[in-house]
């Protein structure tokens, strides 16, 4: 049996491109004034490479993990999926991933996800559950911004978002 292949790096793209790693990042990532010719063709040595960015390096870079968690107390998905997908579209499709994970009404479970999303950087977390009545908020002064969806905290400062079921139903009727 062969070695596995090796994943190409930022080094072989540039390599083959002709120019520097600098140069062949700004040219991937959309930064610098490059010229455009510079441009396709590092854009095009990445192709040839199946270059893939660094998730890690792109990570060191930018301070961002391109992460969301998603907390839920909804175990048969009813909510939680639904916002999942909205989340994964309205944050880009491809761009950010969104790890869900379930409280089961357990409030020790629930601090225990807290912990192993911030310790795993998430640019910010989202919480719901089958319930609509609000929750106590998860936690106080995390260093993420925390979104309620579907439900929603009993601190008046944090941020939920909840529809408008009197209103909806003033409309409707």
């Amino acid at each position: 049996m062969g070695k596995p292949a090796r994943h190409a790096t930022i080094t072989d793209v540039a390599a083959l491109a002709g120019v520097s790693v600098g140069t062949a990042s700004k040219a991937l990532n959309g930064r610098g004034s490059l010229r455009e010719e510079t441009r396709v063709r590092v854009r095009e040595a990445a192709r040839q490479l199946n270059f893939e960015v660094n998730a890690g390096a792109r990570s060191l870079h930018s301070g961002r993990t391109y992460t969301v968690g998603m907390i839920t107390t909804d175990t048969i998905g009813r909510f939680s999926i639904p916002v999942l997908m909205g989340a994964e579209d309205a944050l880009g499709a491809g761009q950010m991933s969104v790890f869900l994970c379930d409280g089961r009404d357990d409030p020790i479970r629930e601090q225990y996800h807290v912990k192993t999303l911030i310790g795993r950087r998430v640019d910010g977390i989202i919480v719901t559950g089958r319930r609509t009545q609000a929750r106590a908020p998860i936690a106080a002064s995390l260093p993420v911004p925390v979104v309620y969806a579907f439900i929603s905290s009993t601190d008046p400062d944090d941020c939920s978002v909840v529809p408008d079921e009197a209103g909806g139903a003033r409309k409707a009727v």
